[in-house]
């Protein structure tokens, strides 16, 4: 009888240690919104009065629109935000989640079995630049599509059983629509293989980019590619993309990638990040072009124009330091070489991959072109395209 009611205490016990941090995230949670719609009661009172006005609705559909214009507010305004990101994910690390849910589902994250934060990547369409690459191919400017490795590796990545990544399959489909189309394709995850890289340091352990110094490989791979290809004569002495005429400058643990900032440091840990820079002299015009259509201009060495410095200085992890490439992503950029006059005139149809990429290459250019279809309509890449005429087109848009 005792040995019952031993037991059964000691599942009591058990209940409420597993009942306190729920309870304790939910009673900071109460804390925190009264303390968000008290400082921003305005702001609160100001999307009834916009409700009232604009919607001309049944007053549930109005209860509907406001609770949702108010949870966007709350989410933007909450105080003490990235706290409580960083309690959250303590929170699921004490209880061994390997899967962290997200308001958007598809920004929820994976723990996989080398502790490398993930997304989960679902099956998709090809996007309109595969599904119409002939169009491109028919402005007789040769082309390459470049395969960047991909943070979920094919039998080294494991996810918890119920979850099944399409990684794989969408970059099949891709594969199989370029080769179907004629256009020279760079698997670089195949060449990461043949070149033996570290697999466990291809990427950030809590972002979802490969590391700068994958990006550098990268891209003299895709240039000695493109010399293959199309005799450019890009880096034609080995000298701007070799890895001995660029200087590494590492901060420990001071990074924490776009995955780690959707639970905290306390889940994942934090990066380390290395800058590479030229160590020989550069002279560049760059040209940025904003999304609101202004265009940016600047001049000087590498570390000037093709660096934000201030992504590397701010003390706080939760700065993008990946993002110190040209600062963000523009719609388009063009970096002219000053001090390379005979080389070839590049354009890059990119994603965010492709910012160190793209400003390593710059510097084995004459002309390099950057266009970020996310910002940039499709419907003006071939007028673009004839515009510039670029010697070669590197389509490296996942």
């Amino acid at each position: 009888m005792a040995d019952h009611m031993n037991n059964k205490e000691n599942q009591q016990a058990g209940v409420k240690r597993r009942l306190f941090l729920p309870a304790a995230f939910l009673l900071i949670l109460f804390g925190l919104g009264a303390g968000t719609f008290l400082l921003h009661f305005d702001t609160f009172w100001g999307e009834i009065a916009w409700v009232q006005a604009n919607c001309q609705t049944p007053a549930a559909d109005k209860l509907e629109t406001l609770i949702s214009r108010w949870s966007a507010d709350a989410a933007s305004e909450l105080i003490l935000q990235e706290q409580l990101v960083e309690l959250d994910g303590l929170a699921a690390r004490v209880y061994g989640k390997h899967f962290v849910r997200d308001t958007e589902y598809s920004y929820s994250v994976v723990k996989d079995n080398h502790g490398w934060l993930q997304f989960i990547t679902f099956a998709a369409e090809l996007k309109p630049i595969v599904q119409n690459i002939a169009a491109y191919q028919a402005l007789g400017v040769p082309i390459l599509y470049v395969q960047p490795p991909t943070k979920y590796i094919e039998g080294y990545t494991e996810f918890p059983p119920t979850l099944n990544d399409q990684t794989a399959v969408n970059a099949a489909n891709i594969k199989e629509a370029i080769l179907t189309a004629g256009v020279p394709y760079l698997d670089l995850r195949e060449a990461a293989a043949a070149d033996e890289l570290d697999r466990d340091a291809l990427f950030y352990r809590t972002d979802h980019h490969w590391r700068v110094e994958t990006a550098f490989w990268a891209a003299g791979r895709t240039a000695a590619k493109l010399n293959e290809l199309l005799d450019l004569g890009l880096d034609a002495n080995d000298y701007y993309l070799d890895e001995a005429n660029w200087e590494a400058t590492s901060w420990q643990q001071n990074f924490l990638g776009s995955q780690g900032r959707r639970v905290g440091r306390f889940y994942g840990g934090l990066d380390d990040f290395t800058l590479l820079t030229p160590a020989f002299e550069t002279d560049f015009h760059v040209e940025l072009k904003e999304q609101d259509g202004e265009v940016v201009e600047k001049d000087g060495g590498f570390d000037d124009v093709l660096l934000d410095q201030t992504m590397l200085t701010d003390p706080d992890v939760y700065t993008n330091r990946y993002g110190a490439y040209w600062g963000k992503d523009y719609p388009w950029v063009l970096a002219d070489n000053l001090n390379n006059d005979s080389g070839a005139t590049l354009l890059i149809i990119k994603d965010s991959y492709s910012l160190p990429f793209g400003a390593f290459l710059a510097t084995a250019a004459d002309k390099l072109y950057m266009v970020d279809l996310r910002y940039f309509d499709i419907a003006d890449l071939s007028g673009y395209i004839q515009e510039i005429a670029p010697d070669a087109i590197i389509i490296m848009y996942s």
